[in-house]
C-alpha cells in the first residue's frame, strides 16, 4: 500500500434526533455501543465536527503542466446529501466564491430522494468556475427516481450552469485539460472505456487529464487509460471515526485496505478521497469534519503541499 498523505488532523442537531440516529447505529455496530454517547461530551463533539467544515488546500505539481493550467484551481465538493445537510448553503457559497476557482466539480451523492429535487438551486445556483462546472453522479443519486425524474434531475443541473457527465468526457482547448466523469461506480453505472472513447481519440496534444468520479472502485480501469489527478469521495473519510482506530465503514475496495481519505498516488494515479460535506444513515460526524477541497496546479516537480483552514 502507498504511504498516505493524511490531511492533519447555522443549524443546529436537536438532542432527541441525535440520539435516535445513534440508537439505530448502535443497533449494527457493536464497538460504538460500547461508548456512554448519550453523554453531552460525546453529544457536544459530534455535533461541532459535523459542522465544523474545513478547507482543504493542495498545490500539486507536474513537470509537464501545460503552461495554460499554471497556476489554475480546482475546487471539489462531494457528498452533500441534501436531503440531511445542515451546513448553511451561504456558508459553502461564500467557503467556494471566496477563493474564485477555475473550474468546481461535484463527485456524487447530492440527494437521495424525490422530495430534495427541489434543494439544488438554493445550494448550488451561484456558484461557478470561471471555465466551468462539472458533476458526476453517487450511489444515492440513483436512489428512488424513475428514468424521467431522473432526466429531470440532469436538467435542474444544466438549468443552473453545471454539466452532468455520464461516462463522457468534455475538452477544455483553453486550458488544454479534459474533464472525465466516469458515472456512479457503487451502482455498476461505470463504464471507463465509453467514458475515455472521446479522448483517446482526440488529436489535442498533451492534455490534462482530469477525472471524477464518486467512487475510487474505478481505479484500475482508470489506470489503464492514464489520469493525471483523479477526484472521488464516496467514504465520507469513514465519517465516525473513534480515536485511533479505523472507521468502521468505508465502503470501498480501497477503504477495506485503509485509504479513505485525502491524497495518494496509487497505479500511477494521483487520487484523491474527499471526506464530503454531508452525512448518510446518522446525521454526525464524530472525528471526521466536513470539507471543500483545493487543488492549485503548477509545474515542478515538488511534492504536494496541504494546508488545512
Amino acid at each position: 500500500m502507498p504511504n498516505k498523505l493524511k490531511p492533519p488532523p447555522t443549524n443546529n442537531i436537536s438532542r432527541r434526533k441525535f440520539l435516535t440516529g445513534v440508537g439505530g447505529f448502535l443497533t449494527n455496530h457493536w464497538i460504538l455501543s460500547s461508548l456512554s454517547l448519550g453523554g453531552a461530551g460525546v453529544f457536544c463533539w459530534a455535533g461541532h465536527d459535523t459542522l465544523a467544515l474545513k478547507r482543504e488546500n493542495w498545490d500539486l505539481f507536474y513537470p509537464n503542466l501545460p503552461t495554460s493550467l499554471e497556476g489554475k484551481t480546482i475546487c471539489q465538493l462531494s457528498d452533500l446529501h441534501l436531503e440531511t445537510l445542515r451546513i448553511n448553503p451561504e456558508q459553502i457559497k461564500q467557503t467556494v466564491m471566496t477563493k474564485k476557482p477555475d473550474l468546481l466539480v461535484i463527485t456524487g451523492d447530492i440527494i437521495s430522494t424525490r422530495t430534495d429535487l427541489d434543494k439544488l438551486r438554493s445550494y448550488l445556483e451561484g456558484l461557478k468556475g470561471t471555465y466551468g462546472n462539472f458533476v458526476v453522479m453517487g450511489n444515492n443519486d440513483y436512489s428512488h427516481f424513475s428514468r424521467t425524474l431522473f432526466k429531470h434531475y440532469l436538467q435542474q443541473f444544466q438549468s443552473i450552469g453545471w454539466t452532468p457527465l455520464l461516462n463522457q468526457a468534455f475538452l477544455l482547448p483553453n486550458l488544454n485539460l479534459w474533464v472525465i466523469g466516469v458515472d456512479d461506480p457503487a451502482t455498476a453505472h461505470d463504464d471507463v472505456d465509453l467514458a475515455y472513447r472521446n479522448v483517446i481519440s482526440s488529436q489535442q496534444p498533451a492534455p490534462f487529464r482530469l477525472v471524477l468520479a464518486h467512487s475510487t472502485d474505478c481505479l484500475d480501469d482508470v489506470a489503464e487509460y492514464g489520469a493525471d489527478l483523479l477526484l472521488t469521495g464516496h467514504t465520507h473519510g469513514g465519517q465516525i471515526r473513534l480515536p485511533g482506530l479505523q472507521p468502521l465503514i468505508t465502503n470501498t475496495y480501497l477503504g477495506d485496505h485503509g485509504i479513505y481519505e485525502g491524497y495518494h498516488v496509487i497505479n500511477a494515479v494521483p487520487l484523491y478521497i474527499n471526506r464530503g460535506l454531508g452525512e448518510s444513515v446518522i446525521p454526525l460526524r464524530l472525528n471526521v469534519p466536513p470539507e471543500i477541497a483545493f487543488f492549485t496546479l503548477h509545474r515542478g516537480d515538488s511534492p504536494p503541499k496541504h494546508q488545512t483552514t
